[in-house]
């Protein structure tokens, strides 16, 4: 009964640490998406006003 409990209870660890693994690396992709559009916004609006002043 004991051996069952033990490997119970590293089934739930391992699903734990598979859940938390997974939503860690989808916050770290949603944050860097998002720093990923600031950063094509921002060089979008420096390449126009390049534009702009050359013309």
């Amino acid at each position: 009964m004991k051996k069952y409990l033990i490997v119970g209870f590293l089934i739930v660890a391992f699903l734990v640490v598979a859940f938390l693994t997974f939503v860690v690396a989808a916050i770290k992709i949603a944050v860097g998406s998002v720093f990923l559009g600031v950063f094509v916004l921002a060089l979008l609006g420096l390449w126009i006003s390049w534009k702009a002043k050359k013309d």
